[in-house]
């Protein structure tokens, strides 16, 4: 594990920031490698040079960006994440039935934040539920599994943890009949992790969010990955392990000073404090 988390840290210094793909998915490659600003910048500049299915998962992609810019700067829920997500809902009607889906899961992903301090999710729960009915009606299963996970999100911040753990078990299998993505099964195993870490059960959750670790890693997703080395670094502080949990949130502090997260750094100091006391 420390020679993959070396390699990928020279990865990540040798990333380029002036990339130039400016299509929806190099743009979200660009997101998840870290580089925020640059994402942002080629995102906004394709807003002029596209239209139509392309135009509205521009906004969609915009949103994630602005949310994730919001994570890093403890400032979420973001306004301009949501004034993207209605942009793409006033193109969806123009489209077809899969732009309104994914547009409601979108909305469900906001809404997920947005509500998080009453950890009710009323809106959430119900764009969700009305996104996964479509990608039912679509047969879309990375769709399905999306708004599947979203869900199971919802019951793990309610604390309903042996419901959450269907809910992420059945994304998982929904996402494998169409072709298991990296990060849908990164999220898998950190999330399935927090059901067992929330029960106290640290050396059950331990291996998930390893593997959380080492998927994201293996696809090149530095920023995730930052949060996923914490986790692992938390879950061996639980166990009595510090010494064993210090490279991990090392490379985590690295990663929050290269991608300038202050959560990243804040949470990573937080748990490095808490081996030398």
């Amino acid at each position: 594990m420390r020679r993959l988390i070396a390699c990928a840290l020279l990865v990540l210094l040798s990333l380029q920031s002036f990339a130039t793909d400016v299509s929806v998915p190099g743009i979200r490659e660009i997101r998840l490698q870290g580089d925020l600003s640059t994402a942002l910048a080629h995102a906004n500049a394709g807003l002029s040079l596209t239209e139509g299915r392309n135009l509205l998962e521009l906004h969609l992609e915009l949103a994630r960006i602005h949310d994730r810019i919001g994570l890093h700067n403890n400032t979420r829920p973001v306004a301009a994440a949501l004034l993207h997500i209605e942009q793409a809902a006033a193109l969806a009607p123009e489209l077809d039935d899969r732009a309104q889906a994914d547009v409601d899961l979108a909305f469900a992903e906001y809404f997920y934040r947005a509500e998080m301090s009453e950890r009710k999710f009323s809106s959430a729960t119900q764009h969700a539920e009305k996104a996964l009915a479509a990608f039912e009606i679509l047969k879309n299963f990375h769709g399905q599994a999306d708004a599947v996970h979203r869900l199971g999100l919802i019951h793990l911040q309610q604390r309903k943890l042996d419901a959450a753990y269907e809910l992420f078990e059945e994304s998982l299998r929904l996402d494998r009949i169409a072709g298991e993505r990296p990060l849908l099964r990164a999220d898998y195993e950190r999330h399935v992790g927090f059901v067992y870490a929330l029960r106290e059960d640290y050396e059950t959750a331990l291996p998930y969010f390893e593997r959380s670790l080492q998927f994201r890693l293996g696809a090149g997703f530095f920023d995730p990955a930052m949060f996923a080395a914490i986790s692992v670094g938390s879950a061996l502080i639980e166990l009595d392990r510090g010494d064993e949990a210090r490279p991990y949130l090392e490379y985590a502090l690295q990663l929050a000073e290269n991608l300038d997260s202050e959560a990243g750094r804040t949470r990573a100091e937080t748990n490095l404090t808490q081996i030398s006391e």
